[in-house]
């Protein structure tokens, strides 16, 4: 075994993370669901739903089985709802082209949607005991401090320079795979962190990796892994309409790709982009905006609607300020495409809505608030 292996090893025994409900799971499904879910959410919001998934679909094939609406509605919170679409869409290929198996090699995991080389080789290892490394946000930042690499990972060279390092230091013994691979995991969650990494600690330092680090040799620690500035965040603007009938409300459901993809929200104008917060209140919307999703009969029912204060939401790279305009019709009052539809309230609960959606509806008292 190589240092850098035993070392890690050795320290997992002692000090790793227990108790996460993945861990010690040799059922590819189980490490699979668990792998997808960690992209970009933290652990603590994945537990819950980690289990209320599996108490949903228990098994691959009962996940290609079902509707992909169940499925978004049981994934609504987690953000990123390409992932739940992949996971369907790749369910179906193993229950239909794999019998319900998950492959072995992590060259043919990659080649499933929404399995990328890392999470194939999470799958590997962990199932299969497949000598090849991970490589995802926490090893990469953990080699590149070790082996001192002071480039921009994003880039191709230092990419593979990464995943060659990586591979030549897996322990030779594969049985070893499954810790070494969780180990990794959490070494760079717990010890090797993006901020206040434990070797910066002046009172506690039990990091195995501290005479050989590189990056700790020379004071660089908190500049490995290269920052990258990122642009500012832009702000868009919309307006939504919660249009109401009875005991029924008017959804759309949207494409397939793009924000919310899949998911059913309200008619919604599309987005506006402002310079600063101060534009927001200023920027107005017309009932044009609406078509050809939605239109009224009347262009009163438009004018005369009350109007709700406007919401924020929070998405990676923009954040989404939308006010909302409610109306009360008589269904033969509105005229929209194939994309919309009236659900009763009743109904809402077995939906994917979005979360902004689900707090609007549940304030506006039309969904019953979960806590």
């Amino acid at each position: 075994m190589s240092s850098f292996a035993q070392k890690l090893v050795k320290w997992h025994q002692n000090y790793g993370r227990r108790g996460l409900p993945w861990q010690g799971v040799r059922d590819p499904y189980k490490v699979w669901l668990s792998e997808i879910m960690l992209q970009q959410t933290q652990v603590a919001t994945v537990i819950d739903r980690y289990q209320l998934f599996l108490s949903k679909f228990p098994t691959v094939n009962a996940l290609a089985q079902a509707p992909l609406d169940d499925v978004m509605a049981l994934w609504a919170g987690l953000g990123y709802y390409t992932r739940a679409r992949n996971l369907h869409a790749c369910a179906k290929i193993i229950a239909s082209e794999f019998n319900g198996k998950f492959p072995e090699e992590p060259e043919t995991l990659n080649k499933l949607p929404g399995i990328g080389k890392s999470t194939a080789r999470a799958i590997a290892a962990f199932c299969f005991n497949h000598s090849a490394s991970i490589l995802d946000a926490n090893v990469q930042r953990l080699i590149a401090r070790v082996y001192g690499i002071e480039g921009s990972l994003k880039t191709s060279s230092e990419n593979k320079k990464l995943w060659d390092l990586a591979d030549q230091l897996v322990p030779k013994e594969a049985a070893l795979m499954p810790i070494y691979t969780q180990a990794l995991m959490d070494f760079g969650a717990t010890v090797c962190k993006p901020t206040a990494p434990i070797c910066q600690n002046q009172v506690v330092n039990n990091c195995v990796y501290s005479a050989d680090c590189i990056a700790f040799k020379n004071g660089l620690v908190m500049q490995i892994p290269l920052k990258i500035k990122k642009s500012p965040s832009k702000i868009v603007v919309s307006e939504m309409l919660l249009i109401l009938s009875q005991d029924e409300i008017l959804l759309e459901k949207r494409p397939s790709s793009g924000i919310w993809g899949g998911l059913w929200t309200l008619p919604e104008t599309p987005w506006v982009e402002v310079k600063s917060e101060n534009e927001v209140s200023n920027t107005s919307f017309q009932l044009e905006q609406f078509q050809p999703v939605v239109t009224f009969t009347n262009q009163s029912i438009y004018d005369e609607a009350k109007i709700l204060a406007p919401l924020k939401h929070v998405f990676t790279h923009r954040t989404l300020y939308f006010s909302t305009k409610v109306v009360r019709v008589q269904k033969n009052m509105v005229k929209c495409n194939q994309s919309c539809d009236w659900v009763k309230k009743s109904d809402l609960g077995h939906l994917g809505l979005p979360t902004p959606i689900k707090k609007l509806l549940a304030d506006f008292q039309v969904l019953k608030r979960v806590d």
